[in-house]
């Protein structure tokens, strides 16, 4: 499905847009379709919503990574390269490779170009 974005629909278009987000955020817990999560203001939405206080999924994710990647990498044969798909930030690989060996690169790969620039902006070895 192509991202919605607002300045190319017609008041039309964005009917469904509407009626989806007042019917999905009126759900416990709130939620939106990622179908609306793929173009770079989706993107910067998604990297805001993570950083709420009340949404501790990523920390938990992050938290839970930088605690196991030692072990991880641990149990892997030597990796030259590491991909993550639909990264946006890239914030979990760069903790991943904070523990893999020297030689791993990194490879990531986002359905939008506000996710992949992020992703790609960061360092393939965390400082």
């Amino acid at each position: 499905m192509r991202p919605f974005v607002a300045s190319r629909t017609t008041p039309a278009d964005r009917k469904p847009f509407a009626e989806d987000v007042e019917y999905y955020l009126s759900l416990t817990p709130r939620q939106l379709p990622s179908q609306y999560l793929y173009d770079d203001l989706g993107s910067a939405l998604f990297e805001a919503i993570c950083a709420l206080p009340w949404y501790t999924i990523t920390r938990i994710e992050q938290q839970m990574l930088a605690r196991h990647a030692p072990a991880i990498f641990a149990r892997l044969h030597p990796l030259s390269t590491l991909v993550e798909l639909g990264p946006g930030s890239g914030q979990k690989l760069s903790t991943l490779l904070s523990a893999a060996g020297p030689t791993s690169a990194r490879a990531d790969q986002d359905a939008s170009y506000g996710g992949q620039a992020a992703a790609t902006a960061r360092p393939a070895r965390p400082a």
